[in-house]
């Protein structure tokens, strides 16, 4: 599909511009169908009320002939929509979407429904920029493929917020046995590492995860982001340090958090574990002291002089994170 239509900033809702939107069904209850599965394909067995929120679609699409819908998907407690405004409307697409869950309620008030179907108003996540689209689309159609999957291996996706490695604490999430792997190694390479060091490390690193390694990285720099995403695509295990991954505890995104489109998959295959260190692992004097000679040698080798960095600053983090790494691929 291309891309041909004008890219904007969220906030010009009357514009034309493509939206993903999803609207949760009241207290996340299954109000909208129920997850099947019909020869190993995954799918969303209606309700009289989900099967209202595809008829609604219809109307507001004849309502509204500038609206375009790219993708949708109802889900047993929720529902996507991607809708591509093809040109200039005198009402703003937010409104559409009023008249259009306004339309929903009044049909589930006729099939004897009283309550509230919906949590709240929904939530908008407008494109920005180039490459999002295709991203987009195919999250809405495996929608049900994914809720299958975390079904059928609950424990690969549950989140574990005090995890001890090597006597450092994370947040987790993923297959803790790779933590047990005999073989390790760790992916770190310099931001300005060019093309021919970055295909050399990977030369290295796959013959070692076909030797079965398993492989641990911050994915930060250009180099270890692309190692880790040919480790992914190749079916090894990974391990991803993270820093601000999940969800802060306790917020509502807590509880139905899961890896992203390109993390998904390798999660429920058992081939990922994502871990994000406490804010006491990086303040642990042995990650602290590992950390500052490391910064300080690369700012020597700069012929620059280092006066240390805080414990929050990113940098500081980037560095700490790899630390880690190495202590945990160490760790017996």
């Amino acid at each position: 599909m291309r891309e041909t239509f004008t890219w904007l900033q969220p906030g010009t809702w009357r514009k034309p511009c493509i939206v993903h939107v999803t609207m949760v069904a009241n207290g996340r209850r299954p109000l909208f169908g129920s997850l099947a599965c019909n020869g190993g394909v995954a799918m969303v067995e209606k309700t009289p009320i989900g099967w209202a929120l595809v008829n609604q679609e219809r109307r507001m699409l004849e309502l509204c002939p500038e609206v375009r819908i790219l993708a949708d998907k109802v889900m047993p407690d929720h529902h996507h929509m991607v809708l591509h405004v093809q040109q200039t409307m005198t009402r703003s697409i937010k409104e559409v979407l009023r008249g259009y869950m306004q339309g929903c309620k009044a049909e589930a008030r006729r099939l004897g429904v009283t309550e509230n179907i919906y949590d709240g108003p929904p939530f908008y996540r407008v494109l920005t920029h180039k490459g999002q689209l295709h991203a987009m689309i195919e999250y809405v159609k495996a929608n049900a493929d994914r809720a299958w999957q975390r079904r059928q291996n609950p424990d690969l996706f549950r989140m574990h917020r005090q995890t001890e490695i090597c006597g450092l604490p994370f947040t987790s999430m993923g297959n803790h046995f790779l933590l047990n792997w005999p073989d390790r190694q760790l992916v770190e390479m310099s931001r300005s590492a060019d093309e021919q060091q970055i295909m050399e490390r990977l030369e290295s690193v796959l013959a070692s995860a076909h030797n079965g390694a398993v492989t641990y990285t911050a994915s930060i720099s250009k180099g270890e982001r692309m190692i880790a995403r040919k480790i992914r695509e190749l079916g090894f295990p990974l391990v991803v340090l993270m820093n601000e991954g999940f969800p802060a505890a306790g917020t509502p995104q807590e509880r139905y958090y899961k890896p992203g489109g390109v993390y998904f998959e390798a999660c429920s295959k058992g081939k990922l574990l994502l871990l994000e260190p406490d804010e006491r692992a990086f303040a642990h004097p042995l990650v602290r002291a590992a950390a500052e000679e490391t910064l300080q040698r690369k700012a020597e080798a700069k012929h620059l002089s280092y006066t240390g960095l805080p414990v929050d600053s990113l940098r500081y983090r980037f560095v700490a994170l790899n630390e880690m790494g190495r202590m945990i691929c160490a760790c017996r």
